[in-house]
C-alpha cells in the first residue's frame, strides 16, 4: 500500500479532505485520457471494495492510491489529474455562478414589472371605483327625494298598498347608498385620502347618537340592545363623523351575527390615558385562526350566516383604517358560538394651553 501519498489518517467518522476526495470520477477521468484502461479502473475498484468488506471500521485507500501502488500510472499524473479537475469545477461553478445571478437579475425584473402592473392595475381599479360609486350618487338622490315627496303627500294622497311600496323603495335605496358611501369611503382609503376633522368629542353623546338607529332593528330580531357609560367621562379627541360611522357599523355587524334572545352592548370606559369604546355581542363568534381574515377587503367568511347577512365585505376594512387614522388600535376578541367584542381606545382632549 502506498504511503504518505498526501492522505492524512482518516477514519470513517473524521475523514479529512483530500483532492482526490473532492474529485470523485477521478478514475473515469483517467480513461478518458487514456492514463489507464477500463479493465485497470475496474480492478482498482474491486481492490478498494474487497478493502471495505475486510476492514468495515477503517477508512479504504482511495483509487488513485491503489492504481499508483499496482503500477498502472505515475503519481504526478494522478496529482495532476485531480487539479485539472478541480479546476473544471471551479470554472464550471463560476459559469453557473454567473448564470445564476444572470437568471436572478432577470427573475427580479420580471416581479419589479409585475409588482409595477398590479400597483397600476389597483390604481385604475380603486379611480374605477371611485368614479362609478360618485356617478351612482346623482340618479340615486333623484329617486330618493321623489320617494320623500310621494311619501309626504306631495303628489297627491298615497293607499296603503302604494305606501307600502314606497317604503320598501325607500328602504331599497337607503341600503344602497349607505354601500355606496362604504366604496367611497374605502378608496378615499386606498388613494391615501383619508383626512380627519378632530374635535373634541363627548363620549356619551357619540354613544348615545350611534345607538338610537337600532333600537327598532333589534327589537325586530328579538335582540336586546344596551348602552353601558361612566359617569364624568372626559371628552375625546376624535373626528366625530368618522368614529359615529365606526361604531354604527360594529352595532350593525352585532345585530347580523347575533341570534334571536342575544343582546348588544355599547359601552363607553373611563381609562387613565383616554376613554375605550366597546361593542360586544352574544353572536356566532369567530374562528380564532380567522379573526385576522375580517379585516381584509371584499372577503366574508365562509357559511350560511355570513353571506345571508349580506354586505360588501369592506366595512370592518374601513373601521380599522379609521381607528389606526386615529393612532389607535381596533382589537377583536372573540369565541366560537360565544361572541365578539370589538375595541378601541381615543385620547383625552388636551385643551392648547395657548388657547384663550
Amino acid at each position: 500500500m502506498v504511503s504518505g501519498y498526501g492522505k492524512a489518517e482518516m477514519t470513517p467518522t473524521n475523514p479529512s479532505i483530500t483532492p482526490e476526495l473532492l474529485t470523485p470520477r477521478l478514475g473515469e477521468y483517467l480513461v478518458l485520457k487514456r492514463q489507464i484502461t477500463q479493465k485497470q479502473l475496474n480492478e482498482a475498484l474491486d481492490s478498494q471494495k474487497q478493502y471495505r468488506q475486510k476492514n468495515p471500521t477503517k477508512h479504504a485507500p482511495l483509487v488513485g492510491e491503489i492504481l499508483v501502488e499496482r503500477g498502472y500510472v505515475a503519481k504526478a499524473v494522478v496529482d495532476r489529474s485531480v487539479t485539472e479537475l478541480i479546476m473544471n469545477l471551479k470554472t464550471a461553478l463560476e459559469r453557473s455562478n454567473v448564470l445564476l445571478e444572470q437568471r436572478v437579475k432577470e427573475r427580479t425584473q420580471e416581479l419589479e414589472f409585475a409588482l409595477q402592473k398590479i400597483k397600476i392595475l389597483n390604481t385604475h381599479k380603486s379611480e374605477f371605483v371611485s368614479n362609478i360609486s360618485h356617478e351612482l350618487r346623482t340618479p340615486l338622490q333623484h329617486i330618493v327625494g321623489y320617494t320623500y315627496l310621494f311619501l309626504d303627500g306631495t303628489f297627491g294622497k298615497l293607499d296603503q298598498d302604494q305606501t307600502d311600496a314606497l317604503v320598501s323603495i325607500q328602504n331599497a335605496t337607503d341600503r344602497l347608498e349607505s354601500l355606496i358611501m362604504d366604496l367611497i369611503s374605502f378608496t378615499e382609503i386606498e388613494q391615501g385620502d383619508l383626512l380627519l376633522n378632530n374635535s373634541k368629542v363627548a363620549p356619551r353623546e357619540l354613544c348615545t347618537a350611534a345607538i338610537k338607529s337600532f333600537f327598532d332593528l333589534a327589537k325586530a330580531k328579538n335582540l336586546r340592545l344596551f348602552q353601558q357609560c361612566d359617569d364624568d367621562l372626559p371628552e375625546v379627541l376624535a373626528d366625530k363623523e368618522r368614529i359615529l360611522w365606526v361604531l354604527r357599523q360594529l352595532i350593525s355587524n352585532a345585530i347580523k351575527f347575533t341570534p334571536d334572545g342575544g343582546y348588544i352592548l355599547l359601552k363607553a370606559e373611563n381609562r387613565k390615558a383616554g376613554v375605550t369604546f366597546s361593542v360586544t355581542d352574544t353572536g356566532i363568534g369567530i374562528p380564532k385562526e380567522r379573526v385576522n381574515e375580517i379585516f381584509e377587503p371584499f372577503l366574508q367568511l365562509d357559511g350560511s350566516s355570513t353571506r345571508n347577512a349580506g354586505g360588501t365585505g369592506i366595512g370592518l376594512t374601513i373601521c380599522k383604517e379609521i381607528i389606526e387614522a386615529h393612532n389607535a388600535e381596533l382589537i377583536v376578541k372573540s369565541k366560537l358560538k360565544k361572541g365578539t367584542v370589538f375595541s378601541f381606545e381615543l385620547p383625552i382632549f388636551m385643551k392648547d394651553p395657548t388657547d384663550v
